[in-house]
Parts: C-alpha cells; structure tokens; sequence
C-alpha cells in the first residue's frame, strides 16, 4: 500500500468508521462507567481530525491533480463527508432506545456538575447513568413495577440515594417515598434540558 491515494483512502475511511461507531456506541459507553468518556472523546477526536484532514486532502488533490479524479477517490470523499454530516443530525444515529427496550417514562436531573438520565424502559428494566466531573460515569441499573402512580424499583449493585425504592410520580416530578412523607426528587420528567 505504497500508493499515496490508497493510503489517504484507508486512512480516512477507517477513521470515520472508528468516528461513527464510537459517537454511536454512547449508550452502551455508560454501562462500563468510570472514565470511559475520557478514552473515548480522544479517540473520537483524533478520528474527527483525521477524517477532516482527509476529506480537505481528498478536495486538494481532486481539484489540483487529475491522476485523483478516480471513482475511489471521490467515494471516499463522500464517506467522509457523510460521516462528518451525521456527526449533527440525530437521525442519523443511534439513542438511547436502539438495540434497547424503549423507555416508556424518562426522567433527568442536572446539577452544578453532573447530568443524569434516568430510563424506565418497556421490558421493565430501568437504568440511571450519571455523566459527572471530567465524564465521569456512574451507572445504576434493576428492574421497575409500576402500580397506580408508584413506581417499585429493585436495584441489581448500589442503590441509588437520590430515588430510593419506591417513587411517586405527580406534577412532571419524581416523588420519593420516606416513611409516611413525599419528597422531591431533583429529577423532572421528560429528556434533559441542557439547564446545567
């Protein structure tokens, strides 16, 4: 692969693919917790730059030589393009309900320093996931029960403080249960607000 043209090809489709499968993988980064966003996010960046890199490369060498104007040359050019397209268009990629159960109730609090969703997902498992300093992950999973308003959650490791085991939802909030009281959850219903 001594060829110049084949080497910039690989190089920039390998990395979109890279790019594409990380950004997508998003999901299922959280379950693995710690600061898996740290390695990931540098390796989207380089694939970012590399894919961005390859793609003006590509343009350069279109326009100024015309040994490059090959059918590889402007597939690639478009691959790279997609990739880079799809990288702002939700549509074109996978969330939180992919290869998953769909989530019949979301709900998310945002801190100073953290963001966290919580899913209760069709098949009545639920998983919260907390994004915090320096996408530091936390993630917490079980099994829920709705009953009338109540939701009953039993979690498989470390239950989660902020909920507790039985919530009460009323008002677009999550209520938690203590004793013979309610008290407000940080958590309102629907997808994060960005408010943090």
């Amino acid at each position: 692969m001594s060829n110049p043209q084949s080497r910039l090809r690989v190089r920039t489709i390998l990395s979109g693919a890279v790019l594409w499968i990380s950004i997508n993988l998003y999901f299922f980064w959280t379950k693995i917790a710690g600061f898996i966003f740290l390695l990931t996010g540098l390796l989207e960046l380089v694939s970012f730059i590399l894919v961005l890199v390859g793609c003006f490369k590509l343009v350069y060498r279109l326009i100024t030589n015309s040994n490059w104007r090959q059918t590889k040359n402007y597939l690639t050019l478009l691959f790279g393009l997609l990739i880079l397209v799809s990288l702002n268009t939700s549509s074109l990629r996978f969330n939180e309900n992919t290869f998953q159960s769909p989530a019949l109730v979301k709900a998310c609090y945002e801190g100073t320093m953290n963001t966290s969703r919580l899913y209760f997902r069709k098949d009545g498992s639920f998983e919260d996931f907390n994004v915090g300093w320096f996408g530091h992950v936390v993630h917490h999973s079980g099994v829920w029960v709705k009953s009338g308003d109540t939701l009953k959650l039993e979690f498989k490791g470390e239950p989660l403080d902020f909920i507790g085991s039985e919530l009460i939802v009323k008002d677009e909030v999550l209520y938690k249960i203590e004793g013979d009281s309610l008290v407000p959850s940080p958590y309102y219903l629907g997808n994060c607000k960005g408010l943090n």
